[in-house]
């Protein structure tokens, strides 16, 4: 793994997808049992349209990799009536209902978009809603999620527990059209992205690796807007013995939104700059017990135990962040984490003391969980070019905690798409694209210093008559 990978895969999934079902006679290799069916569509390894079209093929815009800023990219542009292809590495299975109930018949069969049911990133912003608002995609998510309206805060208390000692709205702007923060879970949020994508005629081709990228160097090819400058070699993974296991893809652009280990902005050249912090912490999402009086609020502890975040989810879940030390997960022979040092009912442990005086049952089912490390770094470039551009995770990495990792995501192919429509119908000129990195990386690096001190406050010890240079209440609030 390369310096500026390590530690940029924030979540990882733990536990099994469950056995397989009886398979569908209607849909096949779906994986679904026969009434789950309805309103359900499915996307095999390759389409039978793919395969028959020639080797070579052309577009005016390449995505590559199927999140949440992928996903938004494709619909942007396939509204305008732009020519979009969007591929991805991994398999799925692909439904065109997300209703919960239907949702909740699937898992564990049900397969998202980045393998698990549950995990990933589960916050939208205020903003963002407006953003998936003007795509006609806020009421789908509102009907599933949960809305967090209020923030809390706890410090010590003076009997070595916590105290509340602060309240407040989660937004301050009151004249928002969604004044709180919407919480679901990621394969939900895409579940609904892939419904709409699928409404708009596009379909997720997978699973697809690019092996190959080149960028003309002929002048007049990269300042027209008619030409195809960019070839990317795609590999089919599962195609039929006989079938053609690879295909060329000629592109006006190509947006690169593969995630942290971005293959685009590797082909590319393009560094990561920043750090990898020493910070260690734990998720759980679960649904559990305790007379801890702000369970729903999103709350921020800060004990002489450590630190917690709570973000409560739809239904009876919440999302648990729990500061970790490094005696509880580093391998002392080799100095780095260790995932196998540490389990959920460890997690649990710790989070009591935090919580203390207030008690934390046996969780009643964990649906997720995981430990990462807090990398914060920026691409050193956006685009190369001008026809190849990289979004989202692919180009700025941080802690989750900030809950902006899938909104910067969204909102870097919603600024870079409404350009490139506005570049390919001639409304523009494609000098309007480098304002993409402009706004976006100006927007990241405001994003990882506040990350930063956001980062700080959480793993900072609070301050106490033993400890006066620990971080104030004040400070904390703030």
């Amino acid at each position: 793994m390369s310096k500026d990978d390590k530690g940029q895969d924030e979540f990882r999934s733990h536990g099994s997808a469950g056995s397989t079902p009886p398979l569908c006679p209607v849909v096949h290799r779906c994986g679904l049992e026969k009434a789950a069916i309805i309103k359900c569509i499915h996307i095999p390894y390759y389409s039978p349209s793919t395969m028959s079209q020639p080797t070579e093929s052309r577009v005016d815009v390449l995505v590559i990799g199927a999140g949440p800023g992928g996903l938004i990219c494709a619909n942007a542009l396939a509204r305008a009536g732009i020519d979009v292809k969007i591929i991805d590495r991994r398999y799925k299975s692909f439904h065109a209902s997300t209703s919960r109930a239907l949702i909740e018949t699937l898992i564990p069969h049900y397969h998202s978009p980045l393998g698990v049911p549950y995990g990933q990133a589960d916050g939208i912003q205020s903003r963002s809603m407006e953003v998936l608002q003007s795509y006609g995609l806020a009421e789908l998510i509102l009907r599933e999620a949960a809305q967090v309206h209020m923030s809390a805060f706890y410090n010590p208390g003076h009997d070595g527990g916590i105290k509340c000692t602060g309240r407040a709205p989660v937004s301050s702007d009151f004249s928002a059209r969604y004044p709180f923060e919407v919480t679901l879970r990621h394969a939900m949020i895409e579940s609904i992205f892939l419904d709409a994508l699928k409404n708009n005629g596009v379909l997720v081709d997978c699973p697809r690796q690019p092996s190959a990228m080149e960028i003309s160097e002929n002048l007049d090819e990269l300042s027209s807007t008619s030409s195809h400058p960019v070839k990317v070699t795609v590999e089919h993974f599962g195609a039929a013995e006989g079938d053609n296991k690879t295909e060329i893809i000629h592109a006006k652009f190509v947006v690169g939104a593969d995630g942290a280990h971005s293959w685009v902005r590797k082909t590319l050249g393009i560094e990561m700059q920043g750090e990898q912090t020493d910070y260690i912490w734990g998720v759980l999402d679960m649904i559990i017990d305790t007379n801890f009086p702000e369970i729903r609020y999103r709350t921020a502890i800060h004990s002489t135990s450590g630190s917690a975040m709570i973000i409560p989810r739809e239904g009876d879940l919440i999302r648990l962040y729990i500061q970790l030390s490094d005696k509880d997960v580093i391998d002392p022979s080799t100095g780095r984490v260790d995932k196998n040092r540490i389990t959920p009912e460890d997690l649990i442990s710790v989070s009591r003391k935090i919580f203390y005086p207030y008690v934390l049952s046996d969780p009643k089912e964990i649906k997720w969980w995981t430990i990462y490390t807090i990398g914060q770094r920026v691409a050193s470039s956006f685009f190369s070019k001008d026809r190849v551009f990289i979004a989202g995770d692919a180009c700025h990495t941080h802690s989750p905690k900030a809950g902006q990792g899938m909104n910067a995501s969204m909102n870097d192919t919603h600024n870079l798409a409404w350009k490139l429509t506005h570049v390919l119908r001639r409304w523009a000129n494609p000098s309007i694209l480098r304002t993409y990195e402009h706004e976006r990386r100006k927007y990241a690096l405001d994003l990882i210093n506040f990350d930063k001190e956001l980062a700080s406050l959480f793993s900072t010890k609070p301050q106490t008559e033993a400890n006066e240079d620990g971080v104030s209440h004040e400070r904390f609030f703030e």
